[in-house]
C-alpha cells in the first residue's frame, strides 16, 4: 500500500494514460483521433464547440495541435480506443484478484464496463479515495504564484486570453503527454491571428546519479530550478516567442482547489460532535441534526462516500467559507477525515418546499410569501455581484428557521462563474438525478451555465412558493416538460399569486438568457412588493 503522498503503480499508471487531458477525469468512452491522441468523447464534442475552426470540417487536437479532419457524422466516427479500455480492466481485475484472495469477496467497480458507455457515465466516479498530501517538491511550487498544478491546456488558455492582460503574460502548470514534466503557456500577439498562447514543454534530466534534476526547454541552456528558469525567460526571450513580462492570476477555484484539506479555523474533530438523529438525505450526503462541542445546535452533512470523492465534497466548504450573507446557510466547522463532515447551523424549520406544502408554511398569507421570496432575491443577488453560479437553485434547496427567515443551501454544484473547463467538481457526480424542471434550456441543450441560467431557476421557485409547494409541471414528467417548454410553453399563474409576481416570472423565462432581469433587479422589486403588501 502507497504511503501518503506516493503512488502506487496503478494510480500512476491510471494518472498518466487513462486520464482524459481535457477533464482530467477517468476516460468514458475514449475516442483515437489520427495523430493517436485519445479523449472522452462527450469532452471532445464539448471542445470542437467551444473552440470552432474557421472551416468547420476540421479542428486542433487539443493537445499536439495537429488539424484534425472532422468525420462525416462528427465526432462519433472516430475509432473507440479499445487499448485504453483493455487496459483499465486489467488493473481492475488485477484488483479485484488481490482482493479476492485477502477478503474472499470480489469487489469489482463497474465503472469501466461497456454497459457504462453512455452519455450518463461522464458523471460516474469511483468510491472516493483520500486526500493524500502533495509532495514536498508540489508543495514547494504552489509558493509560486505562477505554479498553478494540474490544469488543463484549454484552462490554461482561457485564462491567459482574458482581457487585461499583455504580451508575455504566462503560466506553468503540470505536462499533460509525459509524466514528471510541466508546460510553460505563454500569451503572444500575432499579426493575423491576434492574442494567442503558446505552449513549451519544460523537461528535466539529471547530469549524474546523485544530481538533482535539471529543468529545460532547450538542451542547450538547463536550469536547476524552474524559478531560475522563469527568472531567466522574464529577462530575455532566448527562444521564445517573447520574454516573460506578467504572471496571470489565479483564479479563486484554482486556489480553493489547492488549499482543500488544509487546516484553517473551520477545521474541528467528529469527537466534538454528538449526532442526534438523522433529519435527511441526499445523492451525496446524509444530513443528521447534532450539537457541536455540547451546545450548539448544528446540521451535518455527511459524505456519501461511494457517491461522491472526497475533493469534490470539500469544495462546497472552500465556497461556503467564501461567501457570508444573512440568507446563505453558513457554515460553522469541517471534519476532513472520511467521511467528510460539513457542520452548518441548523435551520429548524428544514427545507422551503415541505415548510410550505406539509409544515406551518401551509398558512403564510401573501405578505409572508414575499418576504421569503425577497430574502432569496436578496441572497443571490449577493452571489451575482460575487460573481458566482448556484447550479441548483430550487425550493428544495432553500433552508427556513425562526419568523419565515431563509437561507440559500445546496451548493454541491456551484462554481464561479468565469470558470473554464478546469471545473473542480468535475468527477462530481454519481449516478446524478438531474432537476430538469428547473433548469434553463441552455443549460440542458448546450451545458452552458451562467448566473441567467440561475435566473430562470428562480422564476420556477417562485412558482412553487406562491403554489404552496407544488412541484412544478407536476401533471408532467421531465422530458415532456423540457419539450413542452422548448415548444413555448410556460407554467399557469397559481391561484393566489398576484399578476405582478407572475409578470416578473415570465421575464425570468425568457428564451434569450441576456434578456432576463439581474438578481438585482429581482431583489430589488420583491423588497418593494412586500414592503408595499
Amino acid at each position: 500500500m502507497a504511503k501518503a503522498g506516493q503512488y502506487t503503480l496503478k494510480e500512476k499508471i491510471q494518472e498518466e494514460f487513462l486520464e482524459c487531458k481535457i477533464c482530467f477525469e477517468p476516460y468514458v468512452k475514449p475516442k483515437a483521433l489520427p495523430c493517436l491522441h485519445s479523449f472522452c468523447a462527450e469532452c471532445l464534442k464539448d471542445y470542437v464547440r467551444k473552440n470552432p475552426d474557421k472551416n468547420a470540417m476540421r479542428f486542433c487536437c487539443p493537445i499536439c495541435r495537429k488539424e484534425i479532419p472532422m468525420p462525416p457524422r462528427g465526432i462519433d466516427d472516430f475509432q473507440d480506443n479499445f487499448w485504453l479500455l483493455s487496459l483499465s480492466n486489467s488493473l481492475e481485475e488485477g484488483e479485484d484478484e488481490c482482493r479476492t484472495s485477502c477478503n474472499g469477496k470480489n469487489a469489482r467497480s463497474n465503472v469501466w464496463t461497456t454497459q457504462k458507455w453512455n452519455h450518463q457515465a461522464k458523471n460516474v466516479t469511483t468510491a472516493s479515495n483520500p486526500l493524500y498530501p502533495p509532495s514536498f517538491q508540489e508543495l514547494k511550487l504552489r509558493g509560486f504564484d505562477w505554479y498553478f498544478g494540474k490544469v488543463s491546456r484549454n484552462a490554461s488558455e482561457e485564462w491567459l486570453l482574458h482581457p487585461g492582460l499583455q504580451k508575455g503574460s504566462f503560466l506553468i502548470r503540470q505536462g499533460e503527454a509525459l509524466p514528471d514534466t510541466y508546460t510553460l503557456s505563454v500569451r503572444d500577439c500575432d499579426e493575423l491571428r491576434g492574442y494567442l498562447v503558446k505552449h513549451y514543454k519544460i523537461l528535466s534530466k539529471k547530469n549524474g546519479d546523485n544530481e538533482k534534476d535539471h529543468y529545460y526547454i532547450t538542451a542547450k541552456r538547463t536550469f536547476s530550478t524552474l524559478e531560475e528558469l522563469v527568472s531567466h525567460y522574464s529577462v530575455v526571450a532566448d527562444g521564445l516567442c517573447c520574454k516573460l513580462t506578467q504572471i496571470c492570476d489565479k483564479p479563486r477555484s484554482l486556489l480553493w482547489a489547492m488549499d482543500r484539506g488544509k487546516p484553517d479555523e473551520f477545521m474541528t474533530t467528529k469527537d466534538t460532535l454528538q449526532l442526534v438523529k438523522k433529519i435527511g438525505s441526499g445523492q451525496f450526503a446524509e444530513v443528521y441534526y447534532a450539537k457541536w462541542n455540547n451546545q450548539v445546535e448544528a446540521a451535518v452533512k455527511m459524505q456519501k462516500k461511494d457517491c461522491v470523492t472526497t475533493a469534490a465534497f470539500l469544495d462546497e466548504a472552500q465556497i461556503l467559507k467564501s461567501i457570508q450573507h444573512n440568507n446563505i446557510v453558513k457554515l460553522l466547522a469541517v471534519c476532513s477525515d472520511e467521511p467528510v463532515y460539513l457542520v452548518t447551523e441548523y435551520m429548524v424549520n428544514g427545507r422551503l418546499s415541505q415548510y410550505l406544502r406539509e409544515g406551518k408554511g401551509k398558512q403564510l398569507g401573501l405578505t409572508s410569501l414575499l418576504w421569503i421570496s425577497a430574502q432569496i432575491a436578496g441572497g443571490m443577488a449577493y452571489m451575482e455581484t460575487e460573481n458566482f453560479i448556484h447550479r441548483n437553485l430550487g425550493a428544495r434547496n432553500i433552508l427556513v428557521g425562526d419568523q419565515n427567515l431563509v437561507k440559500i443551501a445546496g451548493f454541491g454544484m456551484s462554481k464561479v462563474a468565469d470558470d473554464p473547463d478546469f471545473n473542480f467538481r468535475k468527477g462530481l457526480f454519481s449516478g446524478l438525478k438531474m432537476a430538469v424542471k428547473w433548469m434553463a434550456p441552455e443549460v440542458l441543450l448546450y451545458n452552458k451555465y451562467s448566473t441567467k441560467a440561475d435566473i430562470w431557476s428562480f422564476g420556477i421557485v417562485l412558482m412553487e412558493i406562491f403554489s404552496y409547494g407544488k412541484e412544478p409541471y407536476d401533471s408532467m414528467g421531465s422530458k415532456e416538460a423540457f419539450e413542452k417548454v422548448q415548444s413555448g410553453y410556460r407554467m399557469p399563474c397559481p391561484q393566489y399569486c398576484p399578476a405582478e409576481i407572475y409578470n416578473v416570472a415570465l421575464t425570468c423565462w425568457n428564451i434569450n438568457a441576456p434578456r432576463r432581469p439581474s438578481f438585482d433587479f429581482l431583489n430589488s422589486f420583491l423588497h418593494d412588493c412586500h414592503s408595499t403588501s
